[in-house]
């Protein structure tokens, strides 16, 4: 990896005070305004988080990835109020997308699942999860996982790279080593792929003289204390694959301040002592952020050569990144520094067995309690996974909702094993945190922008919900302002709803709420009624976020080799259902409540998209159908169209032998097949047929099987002919993804029971297990047939932003076990 890939993932603590320089305020009015400023940020642009929860880390070709998103304001970490719906993405390595979801929203919580090809590739994917409004504060804010997709082949471990030159930099505590004063200095080793690695080594003078060795304490970062001194530079040797590599430290700067942040013993407090060389004596101002909110400032004074400290309560802070300043009176930055406050405040999740061991197919009741750090019961909703321990291993200290809220989503880069900072609260983790805050900085917002109150530029609003959007030009493209979109759906008296257009020529219908993807049409007038020479234009919203530039390691390379066969075998037995969506919309049952719908009455005279049809039959053709049927009264009259009996008066077409039934349309409008049998066939003037799938293609893949368009003789109106997308479109409306739900079979002797074997690797899933007043839930399962020892993980985030993780495992001995 180059040194330029490097600066991209490690934060340069020099290069960012140097542009913060530029930030100079008279004295005494700067931090005020920065105040100000950060309280407007934090409450009126409100940044958002987002978080996934997943079943199982990795997955195989046609299993389902179930998943429950967390989407909160940045600051206060409570659920957003500003974003309805959020969008969920399944990239390939080329940056395509094998699936995109839309979910709703509710409380600040929104669940989904993807079911993947089975012929789906072997690989990584990224799963990447965003709203809208996110959009303004840029794509490396967004949820961004690493997913990897076994093949039928066995996995197997790839040949260590034994020929390369680690990348190793060194940081400076406070961003710069100044002569003749004693620095701590971070240090970080990382391979071409971007991992750490095992480091040591010894930093010499430009003399040849031998200062100090130096080590790594975790995923190669440490941290050494040096005193350069005047006139001299530094160079740390390493031995890499039996050579030795020469390493540049920063050069010592003449004059200027060194910011030290330590714990106190007790943890309570953390010491900050400021030393300056060559430097006036002068008032100084230390501030502390976190959240997004200025929480700590205070005035020191500094003399050249005696250390200034203070202690600063940690309780000032909420848990996460805390970033001290050190700055000058008029608000030039001098020095940074990342620390991390933890309240240990957690939500207490545990989850409790009714038996440690069970038979195949054997109930299971397991009790899920929630309390907060003072034991009292926590009313919250949690994301609960049960899978089998032996085929889905877990990574080692994998990205979890605490780690990703607190830590990684705040930091420049990818963080490896962010677990392990909070797999628990020994010294060693909490000095690896703190290498970790020394060599990867701060990304969350451009602080020197906030601190002079420039915003982010708002260009995609918050969606509270479904939208249809466009535009309405000429012809020539030139923007129609101030026309009217007229948008209807289904019913021979159609309801409707209209908005003008904007500046240029946009418009959009808010409030809808939907499953699937209906047709509805969409029409344009300018502001004179005119529709002639109109165009109207639907945003087609194929946004495709970037996945990151560096690749993401495989974790699962060497951990699959002994169980991918069976695991892929596994697979191919997992069982799901789709829960069954009603697709018969109307428009007013599509809108929100808030949403008005103008009326019923004839919109317009029946019209057709397409030019010609291949077959037109009016009505004083059609015999009387004995069923009532029209469909019926098509039987013998058109070539290629066969009707056949599917129940009592109940028919259906299919027009050459298509497996695809045709698309029914009444007066333009798509309608359900079934809907056909309830239209009088003395209300219908005329019917066209379309065999042909070139005179078809203007109706989009849903007339795959052909068209049956039926026409109303509404006023006795003469049919209108209507130029293919012009100023009226059918437009192909998505709303949100079909949820389906988890199947999880029931072996309770009230159902037949399958005897194929159930070999399912996630046991169970239930992405909304609430516990009530007194902090408990109850859910009950079955096991499979497969003797293995179960993982059982829930999850989640409390309102008031306090996370909490638990986990149990239990045993299951089967008769039936088939492997």
């Amino acid at each position: 990896m180059t040194n330029r890939k490097i600066k991209n993932i490690i934060y340069l603590l020099p290069a960012f005070l140097l542009a913060l320089g530029a930030f100079i305020s008279p004295p005494d009015k700067w931090l005020p305004q920065l105040k100000a400023n950060l309280d407007t940020y934090r409450t009126q642009y409100a940044p958002e988080k987002v978080y996934l929860t997943l079943d199982k880390p990795y997955y195989a070709p046609g299993q389902s990835i179930w998943l429950k998103g967390y989407v909160r304001e940045a600051g206060s970490l409570r659920p957003s109020g500003k974003s309805g719906v959020l969008y969920v993405d399944l990239l390939n390595t080329e940056n395509k997308a094998v699936e995109q979801l839309t979910l709703k929203i509710v409380a600040g919580k929104a669940i989904g699942d993807i079911a993947l090809p089975t012929d789906l590739p072997a690989g990584q994917y990224h799963l990447i999860a965003y709203t809208q409004y996110q959009r303004n504060f840029g794509e490396e804010n967004f949820y961004n996982q690493a997913i990897d997709v076994v093949g039928t082949t066995t996995a197997s471990q790839k040949n260590a790279t034994t020929n390369y030159k680690i990348e190793l930099q060194f940081f400076p505590e406070g961003g710069d080593l100044i002569a003749g004063l004693p620095s701590r200095v971070a240090f970080k080793a990382i391979n071409p792929n971007g991992t750490g690695v095992p480091v040591e080594g010894t930093v010499f003078d430009n003399q040849g003289q031998k200062v100090l060795d130096f080590k790594d304490v975790h995923l190669g970062m440490g941290s050494f204390e040096l005193l350069p001194q005047a006139g001299k530079n530094y160079l740390a040797k390493v031995t890499v694959n039996g050579k030795i590599l020469d390493y540049a430290l920063p050069i010592a700067q003449p004059g200027g301040y060194v910011l030290r942040v330590e714990e106190t013993p007790d943890f309570k407090n953390w010491q900050i002592t400021v030393t300056s060389q060559n430097t006036p004596a002068e008032p100084l101002i230390l501030t502390g952020l976190s959240r997004d909110a200025l929480l700590y400032s205070e005035k020191i004074n500094v003399r050249p050569g005696q250390p200034t400290s203070v202690k600063v309560n940690n309780d000032k802070f909420a848990t996460g990144i805390v970033r001290f300043t050190l700055s000058k009176s008029n608000g030039e930055p001098i020095a940074e520094r990342l620390t991390f406050a933890d309240n240990h405040d957690d939500l207490q999740i545990t989850l409790t067995s009714d038996k440690k061991t069970y038979a195949g197919r054997d109930q299971v009741t397991m009790q899920v309690t929630a309390q907060d750090n003072a034991g009292k019961p926590v009313a919250t909703d949690l994301a609960l996974a049960v899978t089998d321990e032996e085929l889905v291993k877990q990574p080692q200290n994998a990205l979890n909702l605490k780690a990703y809220f607190f830590l990684t989503s705040d930091l420049k880069g990818q963080v490896e094993q962010p677990g392990y900072y909070f797999a628990g609260n020994d010294l060693a983790r909490k000095q690896a945190l703190d290498n970790l805050l020394l060599t990867q900085g701060w990304r969350r917002f451009n602080w020197q922008e906030i601190a002079t109150g420039k915003f982010p530029q708002l260009n995609f609003p918050a969606e509270t919900d479904l939208a249809i959007s466009g535009k309405l030009v000429t012809n020539k493209g030139k923007a129609v302002e101030g026309g009217e979109a007229l948008l209807y759906l289904q019913g021979q008296h159609q309801t409707f709803i209209t908005t003008e257009t904007g500046k240029n020529g946009e418009f959009s219908f808010p409030g809808f709420d939907f499953t699937g993807t209906i047709d509805v049409v969409v029409q344009g007038t300018d502001a004179r009624g005119r529709r002639d020479r109109l165009q109207v234009k639907m945003d087609d919203k194929q946004y495709v976020p970037a996945i990151p530039a560096f690749s993401v390691p495989s974790w699962s390379d060497g951990l699959l080799a002994s169980t991918n066969k069976d695991f892929i075998v596994a697979s191919q037995q997992q069982m799901a259902s789709a829960a069954t969506t009603n697709s018969n919309y109307t428009l007013r049952s599509i809108l929100l409540s808030s949403i008005e719908v103008k009326g019923e009455k004839d919109v317009f005279v029946p019209f057709k998209l397409h030019d010609k049809a291949d077959v037109v039959i009016n009505r004083r053709e059609l015999p009387i159908a004995p069923s009532g049927n029209i469909i019926e009264s098509l039987q013998g009259r058109v070539a290629g169209l066969q009707v056949y009996r599917v129940g009592q008066n109940q028919f259906r077409a299919s027009i050459r032998g298509q497996q695809n039934s045709p698309l029914y349309l009444l007066d333009g409008m798509p309608i359900l097949e079934g809907t056909v049998s309830g239209i009088s066939q003395f209300d219908i003037s005329r019917i066209e047929i379309l065999k042909n799938t070139a005179s078809a293609a203007i109706y989009g893949g849903r007339a795959s099987g052909g068209v049956i368009a039926l026409f109303t003789d509404r006023n006795n109106d003469e049919p209108k002919e209507v130029t293919p997308g012009t100023y009226i479109i059918i437009h192909h409306a998505k709303g949100y993804s079909k949820v389906r739900e988890f199947y999880s079979p029931k072996y309770n002797g009230t159902t037949p029971a399958s005897n194929e074997p159930d070999l399912r690797t996630t046991l169970y899933w239930n992405p909304s297990v609430k516990t009530n007043a007194q902090g408990k839930a109850t859910v009950t399962f079955y096991t499979t047939d497969c003797t293995t020892s179960y993982r059982a993980q829930a999850e989640g985030i409390s309102d008031e932003g306090k996370p909490g993780r638990g986990e149990v495992l239990f045993q299951v001995n089967s008769k039936k076990d088939n492997s």
